[in-house]
C-alpha cells in the first residue's frame, strides 16, 4: 500500500491552511505541477526524471504516476524516444482554448443561474468577494475556486467534466494574467462580483454574457502579453517569486 504524506497547500506567507493528507505519487503531482506553474521546470525543457526525483526525494514510481496525470493535463508531452518535455506555451493554445471557453464558460454561468442552490450561490458570493493576495499561483488558485464554483452549479455533468479539463490545460496562460493584475491592479474581482451578484438574481442571460465579456478580456490581455514576450526576446515563461 502506498504511503500517506501531509502536505502543505501552497499559500502565501501569513496566511495558515490546514495540511492535506495525501498520497506520495499525489505530493509529487502537487509540487510538480507547481513546478511547472511558477516556469522553474520551464516551457520546451526537458524532465529528467532521475534528477527530478531525486531533488524530490521520491523514487522514480510516484514520479511517473504524477507525471502522467500532468501528461492527461496537457502540461507535459512525450516526444520521440519516450522523452518527456514541458508542453511550451503557445499563442495557437491559447487562441484555440479561449475559443471553446467563451462558449462553454457561459453557458456554465447560465445554467448556475438557473439551477444552483441556495448553499452554491452563497459559495460563488463568498469566492467572488475573497480578498487578492500576493503570491500569484495561490491568487491563480482562487481564481479558479470562483470559476469552478460558478461551473460546478450547473448541473451538467459533462459540461463541468469539459471545463475542468479546459482549466486545467490553460493555467499557465491564466497566471500570466494573474502576475499582471498583480502590478496593475486586480480587475478581475469586480468581473467576478459582477458575474456572482447576476447568478444571484437568477439572470441567466445576464450571467451568460459578463462571463463571455470576462473570459474575452482575459483573452486578449494574456495574447498581448505574450506577444509583448516575443518581442522582447523573453517568451519562457517567468519563475514565481
Amino acid at each position: 500500500m502506498e504511503s500517506t504524506v501531509l502536505v502543505e497547500p501552497l499559500s502565501p506567507g501569513n496566511v495558515s491552511v490546514p495540511l492535506q493528507a495525501v498520497t506520495k505519487a499525489s505530493a509529487v503531482y502537487i509540487e510538480t505541477r507547481s513546478r511547472i506553474l511558477k516556469g522553474t521546470l520551464a516551457p520546451g525543457s526537458a524532465v529528467n526524471q532521475e534528477v527530478l526525483a531525486a531533488d524530490l526525494g521520491v523514487s522514480i514510481t510516484p514520479l511517473r504516476e504524477a507525471l502522467r496525470r500532468l501528461e492527461m493535463e496537457g502540461l507535459i508531452r512525450m516526444e520521440a524516444h519516450r522523452t518527456m518535455i514541458i508542453t511550451p506555451l503557445t499563442s495557437q493554445e491559447l487562441d484555440e482554448m479561449s475559443a471553446i471557453r467563451t462558449e462553454l464558460d457561459p453557458f456554465a454561468a447560465g445554467l448556475a443561474a438557473a439551477n444552483a442552490s441556495e448553499s452554491q450561490l452563497e459559495l460563488i458570493q463568498q469566492l467572488a468577494r475573497q480578498k487578492t493576495v500576493m503570491d500569484p499561483v495561490f491568487q491563480l488558485g482562487r481564481n479558479r475556486e470562483f470559476h469552478r464554483a460558478v461551473y460546478s452549479s450547473c448541473g451538467n455533468g459533462a459540461l463541468i467534466s469539459l471545463l475542468d479539463q479546459l482549466w486545467d490545460r490553460t493555467d499557465r496562460y491564466r497566471l500570466i494574467l494573474v502576475r499582471e493584475e498583480l502590478m496593475d491592479g486586480p480587475t478581475s474581482l469586480q468581473e467576478h462580483i459582477e458575474i456572482a451578484d447576476a447568478i444571484a438574481l437568477r439572470r441567466a442571460d445576464l450571467s451568460a454574457r459578463l462571463m463571455r465579456a470576462h473570459i474575452q478580456r482575459s483573452h486578449t490581455r494574456i495574447a498581448g502579453a505574450m506577444m509583448a514576450r516575443a518581442a522582447d526576446g523573453s517568451e519562457r515563461q517567468e519563475p514565481g517569486s
